[in-house]
């Protein structure tokens, strides 16, 4: 799995859900703060608590990926049988809308992840109290800050989506170089 696969399934969800200004995909809890933020060069750029963005949504991947062997499907390559895997990683998809049904809200996501066809997607759990959403995210910040955070989402309608991701990964014998180029 790489970053980008995560853009294009925010991509499609911004492109099946017009309702929404915007989306972010890759974005993370900040250890130190609690706060949800996404990279955007070098800058950081908070995400959630916000109230700038009016009706968007987030993915925030969890802090590692699962690879299970599929041994039944080895590759074949050049006549070596290679092990290949199927890589899963938990997804949490918050949607932030103003005055939405919930229950619609959820509806409309869970079936735009089922549609999508980069990735194997998978619902797990849905939640549509606003007050736990905004806790569970939340967790670890100081309570007045959570408070605010509500005082500021008073109107919106919140719900997250945990879901998992998976893709195939077939091992190669190509090594790319990671550095981004500048």
């Amino acid at each position: 799995m790489k970053q980008d696969d995560f853009e294009k399934l925010k991509d499609f969800i911004l492109y099946k859900n017009a309702y929404f200004n915007a989306g972010f995909a890759n974005v993370y809890k900040d250890d130190a703060t609690q706060a949800i933020y996404m990279r955007e060069n070098l800058e950081l750029k908070p995400v959630f608590p916000a109230d700038n963005y009016g009706d968007y949504f987030y993915l925030r991947n969890e802090e590692s990926i699962r690879h299970e062997a599929q041994v039944e499907e080895r590759a074949t390559d050049n006549g070596a049988q290679r092990l290949t895997f199927l890589d899963t990683i938990t997804v949490q998809l918050v949607a932030i809308v103003k005055d939405a049904d919930a229950y619609q809200l959820i509806e409309n996501l869970v079936n735009t992840v089922m549609m999508y066809e980069g990735a194997y997607v998978q619902p797990i759990t849905t939640m549509w109290n606003r007050e736990q959403i905004v806790a569970t995210e939340l967790k670890g910040m100081k309570t007045d800050d959570v408070q605010s955070a509500l005082q500021r989402l008073r109107h919106e309608t919140i719900v997250r989506i945990t879901m998992n991701v998976s893709k195939h990964f077939i091992p190669g014998n190509c090594i790319v170089n990671p550095i981004k180029q500048s």
